[in-house]
């Protein structure tokens, strides 16, 4: 398959943003700006603050950071059709805007989420609200940027707040720690007491950089940490699929961050580890891939997560190399992103149901790899100067 001109994805990713931006009300009167989705919302922050950069275009900050207001205003509260009303922290509504992440963030699916007499469907599960753990970690990294690019501490602070938290969904009931996949949108019950393969790895490396940004939130910070490392003592995070994969590449470039300014990291969260865990995982996934398989039987949201860790991690390789992370492997698996994005840019592959079905996160996913190519830095907070 032909790849994508780099030019041409820009435009392209311009052109996603765009549409997202005016669909879901960010722009104009028209969209509905409480069409609201945690994880697809995070990456689109992140979009938007690359696409500033790439086209100079500051247009495209001032949205990123109306984008985390309506966020707060939408998945901090309780849902319309909830008879709970107000903050989900509880805080007064003044207080509530001052600590918008104090009481976690919803996810936004599209049903209620199931009460506590209702019996487990697996299936149904999946379109009902409440909390998700990887999601809340999404939204941490992108109020990380957020202060990056603004200066404010008050969106570090924000990030801790939210981190704290997320250690809600840590199980201390057994004789060894784990995690909650999923918990109710008050963080009182869990939904699904299963744990998410990267969960623990994803709240070490937030709790680590929400420390770094707002270092007087120790005293809640440090107990989580503590928590956190000891349930990834020992852990190995290869996998074989994509999504999953190009998240362990994004938290490869966190960790990496991370190593700049801490004297030891956590044998978990090394970035060697992370790093050679990807590269096992996205050797069976490139012999697995199917580039010309059909619309019908993919996912773009979860391929496009992969081609996103890809390019971010392959545009941050010389500042990678100077922390002293070996990346020549990288560069055999960038053809790979490629693919995805030209497949996925075809008008014929976005008819299919799989991309109309889920419009949103699909064409956030394709444009943020697309920028990342142009802008990784909006996706890790190593800085050019490093």
């Amino acid at each position: 398959m032909m790849a994508i001109g780099k030019s041409e994805s820009l435009g392209k990713a311009r052109g996603l943003m765009d549409d997202f931006v005016r669909r879901t009300g960010l722009e104009g009167n028209k969209g509905d700006l409480a069409q609201r989705y945690l994880w697809t919302d995070a990456f689109a922050v992140q979009t938007l603050f690359g696409l500033a950069h790439a086209l100079e275009d500051d247009a495209y900050s001032k949205y990123a950071v109306k984008l985390v207001d309506v966020v707060h205003e939408n998945l901090g509260r309780y849902r319309p059709d909830d008879v709970r009303k107000g903050w989900i922290s509880g805080l007064p509504e003044a207080e509530g805007w001052k600590h918008p992440t104090a009481g976690g963030l919803r996810i936004g699916k599209r049903l209620p989420e199931r009460k506590a007499d209702e019996p487990f469907d697996e299936q149904l599960e999946w379109e009902r609200d409440g909390q998700y753990f990887h999601y809340i970690t999404r939204w941490v990294n992108a109020l990380l940027q957020v202060q990056q690019e603004t200066g404010e501490q008050r969106y570090a602070d924000w990030a801790a707040e939210l981190t704290q938290a997320g250690g809600r969904f840590i199980d201390k009931s057994g004789s060894r720690l784990r995690m909650y996949w999923k918990m109710s949108i008050d963080l009182s019950r869990p939904l699904v007491p299963s744990m998410g393969a990267h969960d623990p790895l994803e709240g070490l490396i937030c709790a680590e950089s929400a420390l770094e940004t707002a270092p007087h939130k120790a005293p809640e910070l440090k107990p989580l940490i503590s928590d956190f490392e000891e349930i990834c003592s020992g852990q190995d995070w290869s996998t074989a699929d994509a999504l999953g994969i190009g998240g362990l590449l994004l938290n490869t470039l966190r960790a990496s961050e991370l190593s700049t300014t801490k004297n030891t990291m956590p044998e978990a969260i090394r970035p060697e580890k992370l790093w050679a865990d990807s590269f096992n995982g996205l050797k069976v996934y490139a012999r697995m891939h199917k580039a010309e398989g059909p619309a019908s039987q993919r996912l773009a949201f979860r391929e496009c997560g992969l081609s996103l860790g890809l390019r971010a991690l392959s545009g941050l390789k010389e500042q990678l190399a100077a922390l002293g992370l070996n990346l020549e492997e990288l560069e055999k698996f960038i053809p790979l992103a490629e693919s995805i994005e030209g497949f996925w840019s075809k008008p014929e592959n976005q008819r299919a149901a799989t991309w109309t079905e889920h419009l949103d996160i699909n064409a956030v996913t394709l444009a943020a790899s697309m920028v990342a190519n142009h802008y990784p830095f909006a996706f890790c907070a190593i800085q050019k100067t490093r």
